[in-house]
Parts: structure tokens; C-alpha cells; sequence
């Protein structure tokens, strides 16, 4: 019997890959309400984990490059569409020192 085998560099093998990838794209169509919920989700879980430290708006916002409380309020509660970037998530979990999973929603 022949098998054929799919080797990592061949073209195939890529056309394969990025078939499977297009597949899961289109099957998982997302909400603009699941996107709201994912960045209340967050804002909530750093509201929880920045009281649990007992640190301000002002403390948080000083300590990851921010003059004023304004964008950490907001995106805390997803208010005019702000929230927080993959940077400020990684600077606010280092200042808490917490995990990134702790604040990120699976």
C-alpha cells in the first residue's frame, strides 16, 4: 500500500494548513455582543484584581505610563468603547503581579 505523506515544507502540506485555518474562521463567526462581553469581562476581572491590591485608579494608570485615571476608569467598565491593549494588560498584570490568565477570560 503507498501512503502519502504531507512533509512540513511541501506545498500541500501549507494549502492543507491554511484550508483547515479558513475552515475554523468561518465556522466561528463572532457577535460584535461577544466582543463587548469579552472587554467587560476584562475590565471587571482588573477592577477585581487592582481593589484586591488596594491600589487606585491613579496608582494603576502612574505605574503603566498614564497621566490621568480617565482611559483605566473607562476600560474598566468598557464605557465609550475603551479598553484596555495586549500592552497595558501586560504592564497592569506585572504591576499587580498577577497572571495574564488571571485578567484575560477563557
Amino acid at each position: 500500500m503507498f501512503y502519502r505523506t504531507f512533509h512540513k515544507n511541501s506545498n500541500s502540506y501549507r494549502l492543507r494548513k491554511i484550508f483547515i485555518y479558513w475552515t475554523l474562521i468561518i465556522l466561528n463567526e463572532f457577535s460584535e455582543e461577544d466582543v463587548v462581553d469579552f472587554y467587560q469581562l476584562i475590565g471587571e476581572n482588573v477592577k477585581k484584581a487592582r481593589k484586591e491590591k488596594n491600589i487606585s485608579h491613579i496608582q494603576l494608570a502612574l505605574a503603566i505610563g498614564h497621566n490621568s485615571v480617565g482611559h483605566i476608569a473607562k476600560a474598566e467598565l468598557f464605557k465609550y468603547d475603551k479598553h484596555f491593549s495586549l500592552e497595558q494588560l501586560f504592564k497592569i498584570s506585572h504591576v499587580l503581579k498577577i497572571s495574564l490568565h488571571d485578567l484575560i477570560p477563557e
